[in-house]
């Protein structure tokens, strides 16, 4: 859970009024874990601060817009409250955090599924030859149920962006976690989580320059966050600065690799059968 530098302090009945959430249901929750515990004042006072009212608004929003049950939401609120507030209110990294704990099959739910599907369809064909009828049949969902949770493939687009993001800054923290890499290694491990998803950055970074409306607002949200999260690993007084160092770098890897010839092809050998 990201630190929080100055807690507010806060009686369950403020609490109520900032979440919506009834005093009951909050030590309903308490008994199961779902939130930590308070801070107790005497017998029956406790005060409860920032960590208390994020959560249970997750906690709401999760139950009332994906349905999940208080055993998933269990599974991945901890995932969700270590990302920046921003990022954990945005239902594609509700959809991405349960794609990661839930298995495959018929209980991930329609949501994650459509979203898994645009993100392998994006990154391999790009967002003009991939259609709404593509991503419903690859996710197995009816074309109708598609509108009940993204507005357009545009919008499912932005939200499998969003979603690449997590996957990159999840891959680097296998690698961080055991310690930062150097500078210099922290690249090329960087690059190596972005190549599978190259082309889908390549098409939001294309139509930016197109001019296309909502595209520069969302690549510039896209990389600042990605550049953030990678210079968290890194400390410093300036974790943005640190996060984009490395993100030049790996981009600058990432594109060299592309154009680079493969070694079999560079000493003239035919991979491919002829016809």
């Amino acid at each position: 859970m990201v630190p929080l530098l100055a807690r507010e302090r806060f009686s369950i009945r403020e609490v109520v009024a900032r979440t919506g959430v009834p005093a009951a249901t909050i030590h309903h929750y308490l008994r199961l874990g779902l939130l930590p515990p308070a801070r107790r004042l005497s017998s029956n006072r406790f005060l409860y601060d920032d960590r208390h009212v994020q959560a249970l608004k997750l906690i709401r929003l999760l139950r009332e817009r994906r349905g999940l049950s208080l055993t998933v939401i269990r599974r991945v609120l901890p995932e969700l409250l270590g990302l920046d507030q921003e990022q954990a209110f945005r239902p594609q990294m509700w959809d991405r955090a349960v794609l990661a704990h839930l298995s495959r099959g018929s209980r991930r739910t329609p949501a994650v599924r459509l979203l898994d599907a645009a993100i392998e369809a994006f990154a391999r064909r790009g967002y003009a030859d991939v259609n709404v009828d593509d991503i419903c049949r690859a996710a197995r969902i009816a074309k109708g149920s598609f509108y009940r949770h993204y507005r357009s493939k545009e919008d499912l687009f932005f939200a499998a962006a969003d979603a690449a993001v997590a996957e990159i800054v999840g891959a680097y923290r296998l690698v961080a976690s055991a310690g930062p890499p150097p500078m210099d290694r922290a690249a090329d491990v960087l690059a190596r989580a972005m190549e599978p998803r190259l082309p889908l950055f390549m098409e939001l970074f294309t139509r930016s320059l197109q001019r296309r409306p909502g595209y520069a607002p969302v690549a510039r949200r896209i990389f600042t966050t990605l550049a953030r999260r990678v210079g968290e690993f890194h400390g410093g007084p300036d974790a943005l600065l640190a996060g984009a160092l490395v993100l030049q770098q790996a981009t600058v890897i990432v594109f060299r690799r592309a154009l680079e010839p493969s070694p079999l092809a560079a000493l003239g050998v035919v991979t491919s059968s002829p016809a």
